[in-house]
């Protein structure tokens, strides 16, 4: 039986639809027809084809009827099915009809899904509600003008619906439409021989329309010419896109010529493509799914499509997230599924014969890549009939190698695999069953992108392509290294090997092209071509396997072989190297070993040593020692161990010098590669690349299999416990565990003391104010007792740091939680046990958080004070108006003390006032700190409430006796020689050289009442005689003619201005009164104002008259000063009296007279 006899399609005349490439176009011509027929006929309804049209179908009859429609969006990879899947969809909407009467659903090979059929079902009984036939419109965005987005989508609309796809040639036939001569005009024109729409196309110069206008319509224009003009007026050539609104006018007047709409689904792909990374299309994009959504009686769905899904975050794409809320994405998960049901579907009368030949053969399938994880698997049962002639073991190959080796996946989607499936069927269809393709045919298929994109090297694919000479040995000499190309792209690494190499089995397996046959010959056939390139220089053996040699390989392969030899003969080199390995190795393991320690679960570190010396006792890690077999026996290793001690915390491992010579040899072989690599550097030429990636796989193999080396070195491992003790495990992690929990009892031996899970708590409840905050790690005695609590006092007797006190409890031997040494320091501290200082100054308890106690200076109080003593000494505090809280006793003491002082102070001072109270007893409280301190205050504190109660009532005194002796010293200045005061100053003296102001006896009071009564006196007489004075002034005033000619006003202007106004009353009622009064006016200036009132009315008189008299200018007032004399006789007054009338009347010439 031939293969095309198994195949439901026969692949010698059955073509693969498109070539396996969709396209979105129109149906109109037989060919496309055809080629849509084909489509149907081998569209998979299954799998993500089926699912992305049952949802959108779905949601778009749910949405009927509501204010709002969805929007779809396809994405996926080129080659993934996103345009074959959108054409099915568009022609399933419909169910298009083809001339032999067959519809599109009815085409689907194996029919539609029922969800799908029943959706669809549906969908045709809406339609027939709405009284118009369902419309599908489809296009590519990338056939429209790129700065025209809206007018691009409404091309593809009415291109579907039968109108011409330019908006202003549409605009003109809906308005023929409107106007009811459409029909006509057409007829019009095709009856002159013209076609239609290309007619349209001309539309502004088309003598046949305007002249078919005329004809339906005189008034349109009075001829052709002006009819042209009115169509250029009426329907413009656009410049620039369409709004919004005139798109969605547009579109409805294409989809209906009144309000009700079709059910019409608008299909736009490569979208993403015409949007590139463009943000005012994605908005334009945006506008026109939110207008389709909204504004088209939610019968029209918009599907998008592209390669990104909206949620992969690309900048263009993030403004159609909100709109396009029914995401499909397609993968490759259904190629398998579809390559089975299109090409390798098998006529049911060929199944048997297919699987007895399995059963027949399967010795030689199971041998395929056996002991590779591509290898024969008891699944393959499933589907070994469905994939025939394609074995499963090379369907897997095929899978790898388009990761490895097509890396961009452009022929990994489901469109290339049809199209090489396809070729690779119809290569084979003549043969007899038990044929299988050849797994050479990737090769083949793969070749041409792979020089493209880089990943073959044009030389390379050149010298494979020469070897196929046309003879059966030239075209195996091309499939083996065709073969060995594919296999040189897997991967290698750890964690990803799938174990397949480029030797003579692995090439044979892959090869063998009929499963029924005897292979052995066709195998050391393989074989022997195998090593004739190699001696060709074609291929390049390295150990068993093959690789494809290059001009710039070999010399890179020369290199290496160089640098081999060089670095074989420098054993320190080779040794330094293998040192780092189990050095690297052992810490990879210790870091994956998690040293928890007791209930408080204290992370620990282990370090790792590697010299000939004993390691330094850790204070805070143990130290793991590695010794090897290279540098010294076991024995020696174990007598160091027991030289160390019972309690020494040391981890000894031992490696034993195994596999010595192959590992020495990869190193070399890693170190040479390294050094090629490093010589020649990074590499531009395809030819270096393709020599770099040999030499970077050469390094990569060569390090795998010594790290294996060194892996199973490190399993023989021996550890040993300090004391020589062999410690046991199921492997060398297990063992240094095991040391390791032992270890830490040794590291840390008094660590029990303070272990428990709850410091924490312990810590919280010190830092509120617990009385025991201890007891929740289970000690009910006192804090001071518990062994942290007790450690912590015992470093604290002289002053230290709180971080170094963390440090040393941390480290062996204690190696304490922080939060037990902080719960520790932070309850003494609470409790009186432990002061505090920073920077010098005490801190109150409750004060300090975890940070601060690292910073904080602690000593232990030799002193405590208990809390009966602590509240007697808030209250003795209080006495001189000092506020303090519990537990800030020591903060506020040096604050009490210097109120005391400054009490003291305030109890003396300069004469008069006696000497300051004697503060030697509070000088020496204050040389003390913290407890002791307070404890002093207490043993004082009976005096001292004494000398407060004293000092208080002498510094009241002496403020009161301080103001009455400066008021006496004030008077005393005032009185100066006044009659009856000097005894008083002699007093006052004698209290001042005594410093008896603060006598219990006042003797100052007296003193100024005395001194006070005599200024108060003379002050009235003095005052009485100058109103005295002024009232006569008064007088001479009034009698003076000029005076009188003043107005009241003038007058007492006058009076203001010369100093005659009548003084206030005194106010000398009390003696602070007086001696305002005083300081205001001296006595002494009492006197002088009253001998000046004669010389203020001259001056008063002057101006009375000066103000009274006409304007004359040659007048002026004159003032005769009468002069003083004794006069003795009689001839005496009458010379006196000629000599003042010569004055008077020579004066009285001039203006008036003021005599004075």
């Amino acid at each position: 039986m031939k293969i095309y006899e198994l195949l439901d399609r026969d692949p010698r005349t059955g073509r693969l639809a498109n070539s396996g490439q969709a396209r979105i176009l129109d149906i109109a011509d037989s060919g496309a027809r055809a080629e849509l027929r084909a489509e149907l006929e081998s569209f998979v309804c299954d799998g993500q084809f089926g699912d992305a049209l049952q949802r959108i179908l779905d949601r778009f009859l749910a949405n009927l009827g509501t204010p709002r429609q969805d929007s779809a969006w396809v994405s996926g990879f080129f080659g993934s099915g996103k345009s074959h899947l959108l054409k099915m969809l568009t022609h399933l909407w419909v169910n298009t009809t083809f001339e032999d009467g067959a519809t599109a659903r009815s085409l689907v090979r194996g029919g539609l899904p029922d969800e799908v059929d029943a959706q669809l079902r549906e969908l045709d009984t809406h339609a027939r509600r709405t009284g118009r036939p369902a419309v599908a419109a489809a296009g590519s965005m990338l056939g429209g003008i790129v700065d025209r987005v809206r007018e691009t989508v409404l091309s593809v609309l009415l291109q579907a619906t039968g109108w011409p796809s330019q908006y202003s040639q549409a605009m003109f036939c809906f308005w023929l439409r409107k106007s009811g001569h459409l029909g006509e005009v057409r007829r019009s024109v095709e009856a002159a021989g013209k076609d239609w729409f290309k007619e349209l196309g001309d539309l502004h110069v088309s003598p046949v329309i305007a002249r078919a206008l005329i004809q339906v319509d005189p008034d349109f224009a009075v001829d052709e010419k002006a009819a042209r003009q009115v169509l250029i007026r009426q329907f413009p050539q656009r410049n620039t896109d369409i709004t919004t609104a005139e798109f969605v006018a547009a579109a409805k007047n294409a989809l209906s010529p009144d309000a009700t709409l079709p059910l019409t689904i608008l299909v736009l792909d490569e979208v993403q493509q015409y949007i590139n990374e463009d943000t005012d299309r994605a908005a334009a994009i945006t506008e026109l799914a939110e207008a389709l959504q909204t504004q088209f009686d939610s019968r029209v769905m918009l599907v998008g499509a592209g390669q990104s899904a909206l949620s992969a975050g690309t900048h263009s794409l993030m403004w159609l997230r909100d709109r396009f809320r029914i995401a499909v994405e397609l993968t490759d998960a259904d190629v398998e599924a579809v390559t089975r049901r299109v090409l390798l579907q098998k006529k049911p009368t060929a199944r048997p014969d297919i699987e007895a030949t399995f059963e027949t053969h399967a010795g030689e399938i199971a041998r395929h890549l056996q002991g590779t994880k591509m290898g024969s698997r008891s699944d393959d049962r499933k589907y070994r009939v469905d994939d025939y002639p394609l074995l499963p073991v090379r369907r897997r190959f095929w899978e790898a190698c388009f990761q490895a080796a097509d890396a961009p996946g452009t022929h990994s989607q489901l469109r290339s695999q049809l199209r090489i499936l396809h070729d690779s069927l119809h290569a084979i269809a003549n043969q007899e069953l038990g044929a299988a393709i050849p797994a050479s045919d990737l090769f083949d298929a793969l070749a041409p992108s792979l020089v493209n994109s880089g990943v073959l090297l044009n030389e390379i694919n050149t010298r494979i392509q020469k070897l196929d000479d046309g003879t059966e040995s030239g075209r195996l000499r091309r499939d083996v290294c065709g073969i060995a190309f594919l296999v040189g792209k897997l991967p290698k690494q750890e964690g990803v090997d799938l174990g397949v190499r480029a030797n003579a089995n692995t090439i044979a397996d892959l090869l063998v092209s009929d499963i029924s046959k005897e292979s052995g010959s066709f195998r050391k056939q393989v074989s022997d071509t195998l090593e004739t390139l190699a001696t060709e220089g074609v291929l390049m053996k390295v150990g068993e396997e093959f690789r494809l040699q290059t001009t710039e390989g070999a010399a890179w392969d020369l290199a290496f072989r160089e640098r081999q030899q060089g670095v074989r003969g420098n054993e320190p080199e080779i040794g330094a190297r293998r040192d780092q390995l189990f050095g690297k190795a052992l810490q990879d393991i210790l870091s994956t070993v998690k040293l928890i320690h007791g209930d408080a679960r204290l992370r620990r570190t282990m370090v790792l040593h590697v010299a000939n010396e004993a390691p330094q006792a850790g204070v805070d890690h143990i130290s793991v020692w590695l010794r090897d077999g290279w540098a010294c026996s076991q024995k020696d290793a174990e007598r160091d161990a027991r030289r160390l001690g019972q309690n020494d915390p040391t981890v000894h491992v031992f490696l034993p010098r195994r596999s010595d010579d192959r590992l020495r040899d990869r190193i070399i072989d890693v170190e040479a590669a390294r050094q090629v690599l490093d010589h020649y550097g990074p590499q531009v030429p395809p030819e270096g690349k393709e020599a770099q990636a040999s030499m970077e796989s050469r390094l990569r193999n060569a390090e795998a299999a010594r790290d294996e080396i060194v892996r199973d070195v490190l399993r023989a491992a021996v550890a040993f416990q300090g004391g020589g003790n062999e410690l046991f495990g199921d492997d060398l992690t297990a063992r240094i565990n095991a040391g390791a929990q032992a270890s830490l009892a040794r590291l840390f031996p008094r660590f029990h003391e303070g272990d428990h899970k709850a410091w924490e708590s312990a810590l919280k409840r010190a830092q509120q104010g617990s009385d025991q905050p201890l007891k929740v790690v289970g000690w009910d005695g006192a804090t001071e007792e518990h062994p942290v609590a007790r450690e912590v006092l015992q470093r604290a007797a002289s002053a230290v740091k709180g971080s170094e006190l963390q440090r040393a409890l941390k480290a062996a031997p204690c190696g304490w939680p922080q939060d037990a040494i902080d719960a520790a320091l932070t309850a003494l501290h609470r409790s009186g046990h432990l002061r505090a200082t920073k920077n010098g100054q005490a801190v109150a308890p409750g004060s300090l958080d975890q940070t601060a106690l690292k910073t904080a200076e602690f000593r232990a109080e030799r002193i405590r004070i208990p809390a009966g003593d602590r509240i007697a000494l808030r209250g003795l505090f209080s006495k001189v108006g000092i506020s303090c809280k519990s537990n800030e006793e020591e903060q506020r003491a040096p604050q009490f003390l210097d109120a005391l002082v400054n009490l003291a102070e305030r109890t003396g001072g300069a004469p008069p006032l006696p000497a300051p109270a004697d503060t030697r007893s509070v000088d020496d409280l204050k040389r003390l700190v913290g407890a002791e301190q307070l404890s002093a205050i207490l043993a004082s504190k009976a005096e001292l409430e004494a000398s407060i109660e004293a000092w208080s009532a002498i510094s009241q005194r002496a403020s009161a006796r301080r103001e009455e002796w400066d008021l006496a010293a004030a008077l005393r200045q005032h009185a100066g020689s006044l009659p009856g005061c000097e005894e008083a100053a002699r007093q006052l003296d004698a209290i001042a050289a005594q410093r008896s102001l603060l006598d219990e006896t006042n003797h100052v009071s007296p003193l100024v009442s005395r001194l006070a009564a005599a200024l108060r006196a003379d002050l009235t007489r003095a005052h009485a005689a100058l109103v005295a004075a002024i009232a006569d002034a008064a007088s001479a005033l009034a009698a003076d003619a000029g005076w009188a000619k003043l107005d009241q006003a003038a007058q007492a202007a006058v009076r203001r201005e010369v100093g005659l106004d009548v003084p206030a009353p005194l106010e000398i009622s009390t003696d602070a009164a007086l001696q305002h009064a005083l300081d205001e006016r001296a006595l002494a200036s009492w006197g002088d104002q009253t001998d000046a009132v004669p010389q203020r009315l001259s001056r008063a008189l002057s101006a009375a008259a000066a103000k009274s008299m006409p304007d004359e200018p040659h007048r002026v007032t004159t003032t005769v000063a009468i002069r003083r004399a004794t006069l003795v006789d009689e001839a005496a007054v009458r010379m006196w009296i000629e000599e003042h009338e010569r004055r008077l009347l020579g004066a009285a010439k001039s203006g008036p007279v003021i005599v004075s």
